[in-house]
């Protein structure tokens, strides 16, 4: 799990990911969601036929406490989308 900041989310962002064998920078899709999983190809395991690939999945992380500026927006903000449509 990699938490990533709301603007990293829905801008696209390279962040760097610790890996089994180091830090590697990773590109964040714009509108990437919690749960989105993106793959490091030859950064897990390594293997008698070379490494594996190494899986990260996003995790969209709020500040412990949201500046004034984050408040604001969320409250002018008026969403046109239902996020729990599909489980209905």
């Amino acid at each position: 799990d990699l938490p990533v900041t709301p603007k990293e989310a829905v801008l696209g962002a390279k962040v760097p990911v610790p890996t089994l064998t180091g830090t590697v920078s990773l590109s964040v899709p714009p509108n990437s969601n919690t749960g989105t999983v993106l793959r490091l190809k030859g950064k897990g395991i390594a293997a008698t036929d070379g490494a594996g690939d190494f899986y990260v999945r996003l995790v969209v992380t709020l500040p412990e406490k949201p500046d004034e500026s984050l408040r604001g927006f969320v409250q002018g903000w008026s969403p046109d989308y239902d996020p729990r449509a599909k489980i209905r």
